[in-house]
């Protein structure tokens, strides 16, 4: 199920191949973001955590929201990423790429809104949540979190309704950071 959540989030690369390396390689080298399943988890500190919202769909553009916090530096990114295209009309092909759309520190009460809401839900708890794809070619949300020696997954599948779980916490988070 991850494998295919990966798979339609990096639908641009016809070439990928849905392989561990591969993943690592395309969210380090075309998002430019720290891939979380790849790295090594015993080097981050004890107050060291990070958090990847990936917003993705078939058809429309992709999101990212990032929340980290590294000893007292606690900060947000958000980005857009765009699919790669082909213009019929002007025979360009136009590659993936990505627009920060707000990269900003957080304040200790931004940061701490933050966790609170992880908290009431219960994130942490949910470890294994990942619901069976619903269709093949919808939306949904991928979720990668990591502290020191801990990481978990998160997908709601594809084509889940939006008042799932990954949904409504994607959108109170959009909501805490004014997205």
């Amino acid at each position: 199920m991850k494998n295919l959540i990966i798979f339609l989030l990096l639908i641009p690369f016809v070439s990928f191949s849905q392989n561990k390396d591969n993943a690592c390689d395309y969210i380090s080298k075309y998002l430019k973001e720290k891939p979380l399943e790849c790295i090594d988890k015993s080097k981050l500190q004890n107050n060291e955590e990070i958090y990847q919202f990936f917003k993705w769909s078939s058809f429309r553009q992709d999101y990212l929201i990032r929340v980290e916090r590294k000893r007292d530096l606690k900060t947000l990114v958000v980005k857009k990423i765009f699919k790669s295209s082909y213009d019929q009309e002007t025979g360009n092909y136009q590659p993936q790429r990505f627009e920060i759309l707000k990269q900003k520190r957080l304040t200790n009460s931004e940061f701490g809104e933050f966790k609170h809401l992880l908290y009431k839900h219960g994130f942490w708890k949910k470890n294994d949540y990942h619901i069976k794809s619903l269709c093949n070619d919808g939306s949904g949300i991928l979720v990668y979190a990591l502290k020191k020696d801990y990481l978990i997954t998160m997908s709601n599948g594809n084509c889940s309704p939006g008042n799932e779980y990954l949904y409504y916490l994607y959108e109170q988070i959009s909501e805490i950071f004014g997205l």
